[in-house]
């Protein structure tokens, strides 16, 4: 490994600020289930955007949450588990 490469590498093992988008179905129940997951799971949550539109199928939460990069993979899986989460991804 080189030393560049090795820099690049222990960066990303430093945690810092990282936005998710989750797009739940259900409406504010929906949300409320991502919320709880965030909450429950102890996550340092920084900002919280929440969209629930009446008479549209889909919502959305943005957030921004402090994570490693190998954390932030494993909320976007945890995300993916929520029955609730249609997808979700690195914004």
């Amino acid at each position: 490994m080189s030393t560049s490469s090795s820099a690049v590498t222990k960066a990303a093992e430093f945690p810092a600020y990282r936005s998710l988008t989750a797009h739940v179905v259900g409406g504010l129940n929906g949300v409320l289930r991502v919320v709880a997951l965030l909450h429950g799971r102890r996550y340092a949550v920084r900002g919280l955007e929440v969209e629930v539109r009446e008479g549209v199928v889909e919502s959305r939460v943005g957030c921004t949450v402090l994570l490693t990069e190998a954390e932030c993979l494993l909320l976007l899986q945890r995300l993916r588990r929520v029955p609730a989460v249609v997808a979700a991804e690195k914004s």
